[in-house]
């Protein structure tokens, strides 16, 4: 299991990543104020603060849960969270592609 430090390291550093491409996606294409990129830093930043809080609030878990499983499920649910985002700002870098696979 690792520490709560490290964690909450976890947490900032891959959020972090997922925000850098969106605004990287926003000045490659000359696209400063798109919406759908801003969504996906917001929704991003949103499940960063959640995750910190449940990181640092350990208590809110159930009574079922052992705290390594409380853990885990947090990091499930980051990367859960951001591949989502990847998906997404995928679909913007790319939209024919995505189109061929539905």
């Amino acid at each position: 299991m690792t520490s709560r430090r490290r964690l909450k390291k976890e947490i900032d550093y891959i959020v972090s990543d997922l925000i850098l491409d969106c605004f990287t996606f926003n000045n490659m294409y000359q696209k400063p104020n798109d919406e759908a990129a801003l969504e996906i830093v917001q929704g991003t930043l949103t499940l960063r603060n959640e995750l910190r809080d449940l990181a640092n609030h350990p208590e809110k878990k159930d009574e079922s849960e052992t705290v390594k499983s409380f853990y885990d499920n947090i990091a499930e649910t980051l990367i859960g969270g951001v591949e989502e985002g990847y998906g997404k700002l995928g679909k913007l870098v790319n939209p024919e592609s995505q189109a061929g696979k539905s």
